[in-house]
């Protein structure tokens, strides 16, 4: 038995359409062949990886130990922010992507290999402090922080979100591994659906008012929609939050900075498109909008949040 290593699985099988079990699959033989020692919790609801990853941030662990996450980016969200309610907040994260975007994954420069990551392992470690997003929801009897990995959308984004997650298209393209193409083609179904809505967005005691808004995305890297480079300047590192506006545009104009996106990143240099970067950011919108956090759906709603960078340890 390899003592050096104790490797705590916590998976979602479901993720990706069901990569994630073959990935797990992958991970167990890897594992037993190598001898060494590891147990499996498997999340089978939304929620449950909170609970599981909160139980284990509550105990103690050996520096052998590792809290290994195999699933998609709304797994990771789940995760992260069951061990930064634990009582030991700082305890670190590794995470293998089995996902259909994995956007973090690509921000954090993270392998798909287990056999890349276990050998990582073996060598050793030391956890990396990387930044994340957190928020609060006012709450007429308690203000909670929630965290995200990646980014927390209203409008436009989101509703191509939920739109993607309806339909059945996504679980084909997901068969053929092909599932990030889903969000491609519901942002040309949905341009023409998303209606434009007022926001207030206040950085460093300045506020700023926009009429037009049509996608207002809080971020914590680059990417967005299974590796779109929404902000390039936007890094997981720099202890700073971005928060992007968009106002409304034609057809012709998607496709225009759309082009730009993927060509040079000179999109950002639209007068359309608005970037702002800080610690602290306040986004108030006026009208219920579709919202998303990691990918995972908000009920639509008016939004009046508080976005601040935070940190987790993560293994790599």
């Amino acid at each position: 038995m390899n003592n050096k290593l104790k490797i705590h699985l916590l998976v979602n099988e479901v993720a990706g359409n069901g990569h994630a079990k073959k990935v797990l699959e992958q991970t167990k033989s890897i594992l037993i062949n190598e001898n060494i020692n590891f147990d499996l919790k498997k999340s089978n609801y939304a929620g449950e990886a909170i609970r599981i990853a909160q139980d284990y941030g509550n105990q103690r662990h050996l520096p052998n130990e590792v809290l290994l996450v195999i699933g998609g980016d709304g797994s990771l969200n789940e995760v992260l922010n069951g061990i930064k309610w634990s009582s030991n907040p700082n305890t670190p994260i590794a995470y293998l992507p089995a996902g259909t975007g994995n956007d973090f994954a690509r921000a954090a420069s993270l392998t798909d290999d287990p056999q890349i990551l276990l050998e990582h392992f073996k060598k050793g470690f030391k956890p990396d402090l990387i930044d994340c997003g957190s928020f609060i929801f006012p709450d007429i009897t308690i203000d909670k922080k929630y965290y995200f990995a990646n980014s927390f959308g209203i409008g436009f984004d989101a509703f191509v979100n939920h739109n993607s997650n309806i339909s059945k298209l996504k679980k084909l393209l997901n068969r053929l591994n092909e599932g990030k193409l889903i969000y491609g083609y519901n942002v040309l179904a949905t341009v023409t659906k998303q209606d434009t809505f007022g926001v207030e967005i206040e950085r460093e005691g300045h506020k700023i008012y926009f009429d037009d808004a049509f996608m207002v995305t809080t971020t914590n890297h680059p990417y967005l929609g299974g590796g779109l480079p929404l902000l390039p300047s936007a890094k997981i590192d720099n202890h700073k939050i971005d928060t992007v506006v968009v106002e409304k545009f034609s057809l012709a104009k998607l496709v225009k900075l759309f082009i730009n996106l993927l060509k040079d990143g000179s999109h950002v240099n639209d007068p359309q498109f608005h970037y702002f970067e800080a610690e602290k950011i306040k986004v108030t919108t006026t009208k219920k909008e579709f919202a998303q956090v990691d990918g995972e759906e908000i009920k639509r709603n008016s939004f009046n949040i508080e976005f601040s960078v935070s940190s987790f340890n993560l293994l790599r």
